[in-house]
């Protein structure tokens, strides 16, 4: 059998063409002969019986590992900030949602209300130094007017100022929630708790 050179070139460049698609091998940009080691792959492939396909080539997979990269270089969203007025409402809001954090058993905003109306007419700076508490423990203090020692054991880490209304809210509820079994149990009543 005789091959010109002519059929020899197309031959030579179809079993490249062929173990290209075969092996994922692709040509450089704007080239259209393969360089000597696309041209190598060519040949073994030609000669090599069928396999798996190959693994995709290092320049694809840095490709679709850079978006992941991307994502994770750029810093986490950040929960927004929730924001309270700074009145009897906000202080009760806040108050109640550190409880449910917290696990407590978290009364109405309205349970609360009526009983810091009862204890200091909302006026977290309250302060009683003329009643049986006075003597005893030196007063009751805040806007649910609890004495320093019930306010201490019943106050939560962080929330350690008697006269700060948040705190006042957190101690007192939970205080009454235990004492009592529940704080809507006494958040109605006028007399102390």
């Amino acid at each position: 059998m005789h091959v010109n050179a002519r059929t020899s070139a197309g031959f030579a460049a179809y079993i490249v063409l062929a173990s290209t698609l075969a092996t994922g091998t692709a040509f450089a940009a704007g080239s259209s002969q393969p360089d000597a080691a696309t041209a190598h792959t060519a040949t073994v492939a030609a000669h090599t019986p069928a396999k798996a396909p190959a693994k995709a080539p290092a320049v694809v997979k840095a490709a679709a590992k850079a978006p992941a990269k991307a994502a994770a270089k750029q810093p986490a969203k950040k929960a927004a900030a929730v924001s309270y007025p700074n009145n009897l409402d906000g202080w009760i809001a806040e108050a109640r949602h550190i409880l449910a954090q917290h696990g407590d058993k978290v009364p109405s905003a309205s349970a609360i209300k009526a009983r810091a109306m009862t204890e200091s007419s909302g006026n977290p700076h309250a302060e009683n130094h003329w009643d049986e508490n006075e003597s005893l423990y030196g007063g009751t203090y805040g806007l649910l007017q609890t004495i320093k020692p019930t306010f201490a054991e019943w106050s939560l880490p962080g929330h350690k100022d008697i006269v700060d209304p948040v705190d006042s809210i957190i101690a007192g509820v939970r205080y009454a929630n235990d004492r009592y079994g529940s704080f809507e149990n006494v958040a109605y009543t006028k007399q102390g708790y």
